[in-house]
């Protein structure tokens, strides 16, 4: 774990989380050919309608359909694209946990899973929406590697990294516009934490 000093932490403004996401996928879309983007009928907010407007071709909205779009995501692994599925934290750990699990998991498939609005930052469409179990479903579930990034500059980077990492990852995102405390020379790196402080709690 890398230890961040109390004293470099400095709020740099406010930025979404979810807006970093969707503008870094169409970026790697720049970059890697042979990335695709599944979602289940909520890009406008997970963003990844951005990605869509961009390469239509290589974006694909499966609907409400949470457990087919996994399975669609394990076949395009399979075939050697990098499928990046999106829909809500609780849709894709709850209702697409089945295909997760068999499908993309236990084949160690290079499957990245976007769950957008973890936690209660979806407090705006109440206890359906919100996810507060599925960091520990994706944590019980062999072979899946989780990453929560803190704000938009790390998320930025965790995107990037996450595609570049070979096997099925857990991106969990949050909805809410936080404070940016990290800048581009804070380096991530898939399997490492940064602890902002010491507790005591």
């Amino acid at each position: 774990m890398t230890d961040v000093a109390v004293s470099s932490i400095k709020v740099q403004g406010h930025r979404a989380i979810r807006d970093a996401y969707g503008e870094t996928l169409v970026d790697l879309g720049e970059k890697m050919d042979n990335l695709v983007v599944l979602e289940a009928d909520v890009g406008s907010s997970t963003k990844s309608a951005l990605f869509g407007k961009t390469y239509p071709e290589r974006y694909f909205n499966v609907g409400i359909a949470e457990g087919n779009m996994a399975a669609m995501a394990a076949g395009f692994a399979a075939c050697g694209k990098i499928p990046f599925i999106n829909t809500f934290a609780v849709f894709a750990m709850l209702r697409a946990a089945d295909p997760l699990r068999t499908l993309i998991a236990y084949t160690g498939l290079n499957v990245k899973i976007a769950g957008a609005y973890g936690g209660l930052s979806d407090s705006y469409d109440g206890a359906t929406h919100q996810a507060v179990e599925d960091i520990a479903i994706a944590r019980a579930i062999p072979n899946i590697t989780v990453v929560v990034p803190t704000d938009a500059v790390e998320t930025e980077q965790a995107v990037w990294a996450v595609a570049r990492h070979n096997g099925p990852v857990y991106l969990r995102l949050s909805r809410a516009v936080v404070p940016t405390i990290f800048d581009a020379t804070d380096q991530f790196a898939v399997g490492k934490a940064r602890r902002l402080r010491k507790g005591s709690d």
